[in-house]
């Protein structure tokens, strides 16, 4: 089957191209530049340079597929202010009506699903403050459901298949985020956590959000559905925070109150890291899917044996 990952060339887009390869699926990865082609070649993907608001550059890439990733995502500023992450929002949501223009210009019968995929900030918690696949969007958004509910309001009033896969507000493994920045920042001392810490934190190792798109992608009559996406624990931020410091060697981080770490971090990174809700994964687990990494503590060490390896040379472009 065709795999089509949009944002290929991303963080979780391509893990999620090798993921997919692995898993024998025929993967193209679109991509908007050279060396986001490069990293969709090295994972094993056929990599596809295109625009996102223009039909004419993938129409026909998608036609016929079997589904859609849509992993793209907008630049993030050092400090995520409510300011920004509006602007972060508008971007995205031009970005959703370029695909959902795409999609639907093709014929019902030759129309990918598309997996939409956000964070458990969209989603309103219930009794215990569990979020689940039974979970209804939430009336006030918080964090990145800034960005997240209007995608969705877009993608349902569309009317294209699509399925709905939330994943932990945290993303790790190596690279952007946690190993770009929580990792050095906590092996130098300079990363607080922010609030008390026990908060429970949904997270996720970047390889299982990834075979878990992979995996919803190829369920059968998943159109219109939701799933939850997490390693399944209630893990709390200063656990992953403690642990991942103490693998480092470093000292156990500061708690800060979450009015002290706005003015670095921005208040809408604050409350998506100070999230307190517990993942109901069932329906996922449900088909089978079991994650790689059942929660942080197998997770971390995988992440930082990964960042201690040497960097591989950068392949040449071809001429």
């Amino acid at each position: 089957m065709k795999l089509l990952v949009l944002g290929a060339g991303g963080f979780i887009g391509r893990t999620a191209v090798r993921e997919a390869v692995t898993a024998g699926w025929e993967v193209v990865g679109l991509v908007r530049n050279d060396e986001a082609a490069q990293r969709v070649r090295r994972a094993g993907g056929t990599p596809h340079l295109f625009s996102v608001g223009d039909p004419a550059t993938w129409a026909e890439t998608a036609r016929g597929a079997h589904a859609v990733l849509d992993l793209i995502q907008p630049s993030l500023p050092g400090r995520l202010t409510r300011r920004a992450i509006g602007r972060v929002a508008a971007t995205r949501q031009e970005t959703t009506r370029g695909v959902l223009r795409t999609l639907l210009s093709l014929p019902e019968e030759e129309r990918p699903l598309l997996v939409s995929v956000s964070g458990m900030d969209d989603l309103a918690p219930g009794p215990g403050r569990t979020v689940s696949h039974l979970s209804v969007p939430r009336e006030s958004a918080v964090g990145f459901a800034h960005v997240g509910l209007p995608v969705r309001r877009l993608v349902e009033a569309s009317g294209t298949p699509a399925v709905h896969v939330y994943l932990g507000n945290m993303v790790y493994g190596p690279g952007k985020g946690f190993g770009d920045l929580v990792v050095p920042g906590l092996a130098n001392g300079r990363m607080p956590v922010p609030g008390t810490g026990r908060n429970r934190l949904p997270i996720i190792h970047v390889e299982d959000a990834a075979r878990a798109l992979v995996h919803v992608a190829g369920l059968p009559d998943v159109a219109g559905r939701s799933f939850v996406a997490t390693d399944g624990t209630a893990t709390t931020l200063g656990e992953l925070f403690d642990e991942t410091a103490a693998l480092l060697g470093a000292g156990r981080p500061r708690r800060l109150p979450r009015w002290l770490t706005v003015p670095f971090a921005g208040g809408i990174a604050v409350q998506t890291l100070t999230l307190d809700v517990v993942a109901d994964t069932s329906a996922l687990t449900e088909t089978g899917f079991a994650p790689r990494y059942p929660s942080y503590r197998e997770g971390v060490a995988a992440t930082l044996a990964e960042l201690s390896r040497p960097a591989l040379p950068r392949a040449r472009a071809v001429p």
